[in-house]
């Protein structure tokens, strides 16, 4: 029963706005051709010192314009071209990159609980040295970012973010080569 309340009054409104519409497009001048510039809009914290991005628009730029839209071939249905999509991919999409370091489980692993365990730790391990591996090589890139940021003059708030992020992600090496050092050869800073 409540369902088919809320049902109801989705539908009064949705069709409230339906017959409401041309009227609303005529005062906002979309419908209608009129002299008068359109209505500015302002937001509810405008007073607040705050701005809406549509304030941001000159007034002399606020007119309605029609702009040729661009072709679309409709020779297709939209959902057999999605389905296309969906079996065969993308073509403007880049391949997938698999992880050919990677060895399956063998057999006696796979019947071994504590095999299979220590097959998942060294996969696991595997995994945080190449975060350590990855972050050595990333670690001065990043820095050297931040500096080209500063001679660029990027806002002190963003160059902190990115401060931050370097730091969480070198307090993340550190711990992992703190809880294992058999790692600390191969990603060596």
């Amino acid at each position: 029963m409540r369902r088919h309340m809320i049902l109801a009054a989705v539908v009064a409104a949705v069709a409230a706005g339906w017959l409401a519409w041309p009227s609303i497009a005529r005062q906002a001048g979309v419908m209608g051709a009129t002299d008068a510039p359109p209505a500015r809009a302002v937001g509810a914290d405008a007073g607040a010192g705050g701005r809406q991005w549509f304030e941001a628009v000159p007034e002399r730029d606020a007119q309605m314009q029609r702009v040729p839209l661009t072709p679309v071939d409709s020779s297709g249905s939209a959902w057999l071209s999605m389905a296309d999509a969906r079996e065969h991919g993308d073509p403007r999409t880049p391949p997938l990159q698999r992880d050919e370091a990677r060895t399956p489980p063998t057999a006696a692993q796979l019947a071994d609980p504590k095999a299979y365990q220590q097959y998942q730790q060294g996969q696991q391990l595997r995994v945080l040295g190449a975060f350590a591996d990855a972050a050595a090589a990333e670690l001065p890139r990043l820095q050297a970012d931040v500096e080209r940021g500063r001679a660029a003059g990027v806002p002190a708030e963003q160059i902190a973010k990115v401060e931050e992020k370097i730091r969480r992600i070198e307090q993340q090496r550190r711990l992992i080569l703190r809880e294992h050092p058999e790692l600390a050869g191969a990603a060596s800073h």
